[in-house]
């Protein structure tokens, strides 16, 4: 699988818990952006067709459709057989033109930042754009043709209900979702709600409504296949190739790529971007460090790490080198050996970072 991540960073408002690379949408920066973008592209000798290309942000859709438009030239050489092409996308940022265009280019699938269908919630955490707008694009695309959607929730949100996702789910359902991720609110340094006190669910109520949000999709025939993400017909294969880990190549500011055992970060600069210095450093990875990433990542899979893969890539058994941290948690009910994967157990899906702090050590 050969797969691509571009960052694009601007974004209309900052929403009130959101730590990703991004800056407010300012016009003047936007075309030396693209610039630099084809730049990038030029300087690394990006070629050939990419089975998965992920658009992702900041908010993507910030863009005017002039230079979306632009974008997806940048990117037409690179997506003639594409198999999973997607862009991420906010309600109050799309229309019905910029759709059109999404199609024309080839986007099939759309990420859709809705976090919560609860108005008094979206209000209180800074987004911009309401439940209506949320229902109408996603009806809107679905019309269009556009039936690979993903829809991004977040629970333990202020004031927010076990009940509250429960409805969001139930609309998700109604209007025949194909994928979904939920994730716990997790507030980094910086943002506003960290800013103004705000505290998450603890772990304990944390696991709890885990428990009860993966029940209740499940209800709703959605399949876990990932510790945050879930779907009615088929997985997203761009997160897959991350989750297998697997090589990748990234482009546009903060971007990361995996090539070779080597991880490339790009600068987190606007600025420096801009003016065509992208790469911020090279990371050599040493056999402890792909194999930890390797479970890391692997782990995530409800599926679980191939056990025969694991031994051809590094000449290891995983079960005997890491014996004595399986058992323990075989015993706790956390680890399993299925189908020759070693995988999670729902109860320790709930516990992995805790589980792989074991491994690290």
């Amino acid at each position: 699988m050969k797969s691509l991540y571009v960052h694009i960073p601007f974004c209309d408002h900052i929403c009130a818990y959101c730590d990703f690379c991004k800056v407010y949408t300012i016009q003047k920066w936007i075309d030396p952006y693209l610039d630099a973008l084809s730049f990038e592209m030029h300087d690394k000798q990006l070629h050939g067709d990419y089975d998965t290309i992920y658009i992702g942000g900041g908010t993507p859709s910030s863009l005017n459709r002039k230079q979306l438009s632009r974008l997806f030239e940048l990117l037409k050489p690179l997506s003639k057989h594409v198999k999973e092409y997607t862009i991420e996308v906010n309600p109050e940022s799309m229309d019905s033109d910029k759709l059109d265009l999404l199609i024309q280019y080839g986007i099939n699938r759309l990420s859709i930042g809705v976090q919560t269908f609860h108005d008094h919630l979206l209000k209180d955490i800074d987004r911009y754009h309401t439940s209506k707008q949320a229902i109408e694009l996603i009806q809107l695309a679905q019309s269009k043709g556009i039936n690979d959607i993903n829809v991004d929730l977040i629970y333990g949100l202020p004031q927010q209900t076990l009940q509250d996702v429960c409805e969001d789910i139930d609309t998700i359902s109604d209007l025949h979702i194909s994928h979904v991720s939920i994730y716990a609110l997790i507030l980094e340094e910086h943002t506003s709600l960290k800013n103004m006190n705000y505290h998450p669910l603890n772990d304990e109520e944390d696991a709890y409504w885990y428990d009860h949000i993966n029940a209740y999709l499940s209800t709703h025939g959605f399949m876990q296949y990932e510790v945050s993400n879930y779907y009615h017909t088929k997985p997203s294969l761009h997160n897959l190739v991350y989750w297998h880990y697997q090589d990748y190549d990234g482009i546009g500011v903060s971007a990361h790529a995996l090539k070779n055992h080597q991880r490339y970060e790009n600068t987190r600069s606007l600025t420096q971007y801009i003016n065509h210095h992208y790469l911020f450093d090279i990371i050599d990875l040493s056999k402890k460090d792909q194999i930890f990433e390797k479970i890391m990542m692997g782990l995530r899979l409800k599926e679980g790490i191939d056990i025969l893969e694991f031994y051809q890539l590094y000449d290891i058994n995983i079960l005997t080198y890491y014996q004595k941290t399986i058992d323990k948690y075989q015993q706790l009910h956390m680890l399993q050996i299925k189908n020759n994967h070693l995988c999670t157990t729902s109860l320790g899906m709930k516990y992995l970072n805790t589980i792989l702090i074991d491994f690290m050590d």
